[in-house]
């Protein structure tokens, strides 16, 4: 153990302050690097703001090296997911360390034994508390900028945890595709799809709708049930609460354009939905990590200029599944991305054990041009 290296429970404001703020040095030099805002981080660390902190156990710890910050990271048991899923396992987030094995080591030396004496059996993570908060470490696409909730790492964070014994969980993709290449009637579109949305289409019996911004409490209720009910069936998956996602989709209010945030009504009910966003980390990038004092006027500016919509929900009730319901979904969404004048799309995050929409991604000509990893220890 390095006697030089000091790690310390975050207990004040200032410590917090310090926690946040420490991913600058990681990432001073990275220019894909998108700075979070501060105020959203300290916001997500708040038990006042943010849901999910009501039914978990968390401690935030900062590594110090002759008093200087070197890495951090949280500890933390999500109870609702733990008896949900049956399990005894305890996860880590806002991890980031500088390139030294011995900070990241006793960082997740803390970690493991804040969890083990609550009880647990095991290690989780990185993860920023669910799987909406930036999950991962970035296996492979470091050489371009990542999408809103993606997460960016750098190579040796990898190195680091599977050293430490971190064996794989699970992995998820991010997907792009160059729209210019589909063309404006989608006449590069692969055949066999299109057969699909011209059938689904033509038949009637679907609907397609935007939604209804002002009916947006309706809505976010209506999307948040589709939500758990279409991902049910994946074998790691805990419904999220409705005052959690309802966070999450006041926080995402201000991004979206009704012409990208679809439902499918289908025999009287609403059966799949899809929501996609004007990519705003090539905003946020500019603001490195401030709205003020200039951060709203850059904010305006450079928002004119997103050239890249993130499809970053998709689903469809499992026994409307397999006709063509989720092909119609995207393939409207991806024509209106193309009359507003979007250049590219990215999809994400996907995870693999969601072959349905891994498969939809692969018959569209989608690059999977980033691949993140979850990790899981057991003491």
């Amino acid at each position: 153990m390095d006697s030089s290296i000091e790690v310390k429970r975050v207990t004040n404001r200032h410590e917090l302050l310090t926690f946040v703020r420490f991913p600058w040095q990681v990432y001073r030099n990275d220019h894909n690097w998108v700075p979070p805002l501060i105020s959203a981080q300290l916001e997500r660390l708040d038990a006042r703001k943010n849901p999910f902190l009501s039914h978990a156990q968390v401690e935030l710890f900062i590594a110090y090296r002759r008093k200087k910050p070197v890495g951090t990271i949280a500890a933390f048991v999500d109870q609702r997911s733990n008896e949900y899923l049956g399990e005894h396992m305890g996860g880590f987030g806002f991890f980031e360390v500088i390139d030294d094995y011995q900070v990241a080591k006793q960082l997740l030396d803390v970690a493991c034994q804040r969890v083990r004496s609550w009880g647990m059996v095991g290690l989780r993570g990185p993860t920023n508390f669910s799987d909406l908060d930036e999950p991962g470490v970035l296996i492979a696409g470091a050489d371009c900028p990542p999408a809103m909730l993606e997460a960016h790492t750098p190579p040796y964070y990898q190195t680091f945890l599977e050293r430490y014994g971190l064996q794989k969980y699970r992995d998820s993709y991010a997907w792009r595709v160059d729209l210019s290449k589909l063309g404006p009637n989608l006449e590069a579109v692969p055949p066999e799809l299109l057969r699909v949305f011209k059938a689904a289409s033509e038949k009637g019996w679907v609907r397609i709708r935007k939604v209804h911004l002002e009916d947006w409490d309706n809505e976010v209720a209506l999307v948040h049930k589709l939500f758990n009910a279409t991902l049910q069936h994946l074998p790691e998956y805990v419904p999220i609460s409705a005052d959690e996602f309802r966070r999450f989709a006041d926080q995402m209010r201000p991004l979206i354009d009704a012409d990208l945030a679809l439902f499918a009504e289908a025999e009287g009910k609403t059966v799949g939905f899809l929501v996609a966003i004007p990519d705003f980390n090539r905003v946020l990038w500019r603001l490195n990590g401030r709205l003020f004092p200039c951060g709203w006027f850059k904010l305006w500016w450079y928002s004119r200029r997103i050239d890249v919509v993130s499809f970053k929900l998709l689903g469809v009730l499992e026994e409307y599944r397999h006709r063509g319901i989720d092909v119609l979904l995207y393939l409207e969404a991806v024509q209106a991305a193309i009359r507003k004048g979007y250049r590219w799309l990215e999809g994400s995050l996907t995870s693999e054990n969601n072959p349905t929409v891994v498969r939809l991604a692969e018959r569209l000509g989608a690059e999977r041009y980033k691949h993140y990893r979850l990790y899981q220890l057991f003491f």
